[in-house]
């Protein structure tokens, strides 16, 4: 299979093989698609996880906060909680 590199991309691959960072153009496209494969991976893990939230938010649990002062309690509060947990583990 042949690739043809985009006109404007063709320097900066010039410049990657330049730097011994690659032999070829073969390896620098191998590179890209491996990091692409790997964001694609990050991207569904990341998905998974917000989704019980997303669901959450569906079903009506959300918690809606309109002003910065809501914003700020709502923060101080996990803060706190967050402050008693630390020390009920660390006494005991």
């Amino acid at each position: 299979m042949t690739v043809e590199i985009p006109a404007e991309l063709q320097p900066f691959v010039d410049q990657i093989i330049h730097s011994g960072s690659y032999n070829s153009e073969a390896e620098v496209v191998g590179g890209a698609l491996r990091l692409l494969q790997e964001r694609q991976r990050r991207v569904e893990e990341l998905r998974r996880e917000i989704q019980p939230a997303l669901d959450q938010l569906n079903r009506g649990e959300g918690i809606e906060l309109n002003t910065e002062e809501e914003l700020r309690l709502f923060f101080e509060d996990i803060k706190n909680r967050g402050q008693q947990r630390l020390q009920a583990e660390q006494a005991g």
